[in-house]
């Protein structure tokens, strides 16, 4: 069973509350709840944001390759008093697009160690690479390239290319985080995977204070149990 951790923001504040206790994901590039989370979650994953700022630029029209954000420091600064408490972890910055060995430098950087940052390994990267990452780092996540749309997670090519990393993998897994992965997250042996759907969706599942109803909140965290049993 992949654990799953919630992305934020998650407003209004009531409706994070309302799901206390479970996994989060805080992103640099939209940090609002951060407080709040790291004080009702027992795990915390923190995306540095890396795609929201590339899209962000080349919406702006930069070239892909060098859009961006350049300098993570104020990222490490940011994690410096936040790294160091059971159950937390980051992810460590890449630049989406760009090939594999300037990547290979931005991990030269990462300040925290191999325990507490997970570097990215985009699926249509060489698999010798992952393989490389794992023996580096404690934790690997995979990240899949294809068109949400129209190739979203957990479809042909994504199972096929899997069945490659199963391949390599074998019988001994590293611990592995599929991002935006829940619906795959219990079709192979993740340790844990991600998903917006909470912070995106939940406001459908609100419910109006009737009689009978213990709270306004019970079908959010309905919801949220829906997520995490999909990723079991």
């Amino acid at each position: 069973m992949a654990l799953v951790y919630h992305g934020t923001p998650l407003t209004p504040r009531g409706a994070l509350m309302a799901v206390a206790g479970r996994a989060f994901c805080v992103s640099y590039f939209r940090a609002d709840n951060v407080h709040d989370v790291e004080a009702i979650s027992p795990f915390v994953m923190y995306d540095n944001g890396a795609f929201s700022y590339w899209m962000q630029a080349v919406r702006a029209g930069a070239d892909p390759m060098n859009a961006g954000r350049l300098d993570w420091t104020s990222y490490y600064e940011w994690l410096e008093d936040r790294l160091f408490v059971p159950g937390r972890w980051a992810v460590i910055p890449d630049k989406p697009a760009a090939p594999s060995q300037m990547n290979d430098g931005l991990l030269n950087e990462w300040p925290f160690g191999r325990s507490l940052g997970a570097p990215v390994w985009h699926m249509d990267g060489p698999l010798d690479r992952l393989a490389k990452l794992c023996e580096r780092f404690d934790r690997v996540c995979l990240g899949w390239i294809g068109d949400p749309k129209k190739e979203p997670v957990g479809c042909d090519a994504y199972r096929r290319r899997m069945d490659e990393v199963a391949t390599l993998f074998g019988n001994h897994w590293p611990v592995a985080h599929m991002l935006r992965g829940v619906l795959v997250g219990g079709d192979y042996p993740f340790a844990s995977c991600d998903s917006t759907s909470l912070a995106q969706n939940h406001r459908r599942y609100r419910q109006p204070l009737f009689a009978g109803l213990p709270d306004e909140w019970g079908g959010v965290r309905a919801y949220a149990e829906r997520l995490e049993r999909t990723a079991a």
